[in-house]
């Protein structure tokens, strides 16, 4: 496993210095990420792709609300796109603006993209829908199931707002893993954190039968 060299932690953890921090520790995950050998970077990608084929295989009838993959991201689109062919959903994120919540559309390969919030590609024309599991990427991560985003809190905000919370799978890199994030006050953690090391359940919604309507059933996972 690569071995990424953060910034120290700071010794007074204040709002300030954590947020400092946390944009310092953002930069360099994203840097590594970056400059990942495409082979490794395919390798350890195929790997989550097929951890999430399992968790996708027992939820068949589920819609998946993802992202669309930038930075160097893990691309989930073959996997959504056979979920779907096996009679699934999956819906896209719209961002209507800064500082709110997104809001899921329905989306399928043959979709009309229109690029959106920061120039990320939205579904155009299509319903909003409601998700029964939402794949949030990982810049990094903790073992609580705490979350390093892109510093916008567009996956707190959303689930925050959400009147029946989905399933929430944490999707990056194992090398991304770090002690703590020092979690702000409304940061919200995953419920099953996925790498190419495997999934481990972070909290008891990733281990119950949930929703069963969606013909779910609990996937294996590896011990944290």
């Amino acid at each position: 496993m690569t071995r990424i060299i953060l910034p120290a932690p700071p010794e007074k953890p204040d709002d300030i210095a954590i947020s400092g921090w946390r944009k310092a520790v953002r930069r360099q995950l994203l840097a590594w990420r970056s400059q990942m050998d495409p082979a490794i970077y395919a390798e350890r990608s195929a790997a989550v792709c097929a951890g999430l084929a399992d968790i996708l295989a027992a939820r068949p009838n589920a819609t998946i609300g993802f992202y669309w993959p930038i930075q160097n991201e893990v691309d989930l689109r073959a996997v959504v796109t056979d979920h779907i062919d096996r009679g699934g959903k999956a819906a896209l994120p719209v961002v209507p603006g800064k500082d709110q919540p997104m809001v899921f559309h329905d989306w399928t390969p043959q979709t009309e993209m229109a690029p959106g919030f920061a120039r990320i590609p939205e579904p155009v024309g299509t319903a909003v829908v409601p998700v029964h599991v939402m794949i949030a990427p990982l810049v990094g991560f903790d073992g609580r199931g705490y979350r390093l985003g892109y510093g916008g809190g567009f996956f707190d905000r959303t689930l925050a707002a959400m009147a029946v919370r989905p399933l929430v799978i944490g999707v990056g890199f194992e090398a991304t893993r770090i002690a703590d994030i020092f979690p702000h006050e409304y940061d919200i953690p995953v419920d099953i954190i996925l790498t190419e090391a495997g999934m481990r359940p972070i909290s008891e919604k990733a281990t119950s039968d949930i929703n069963r309507a969606e013909g779910s059933s609990p996937p294996c996972f590896l011990s944290s």
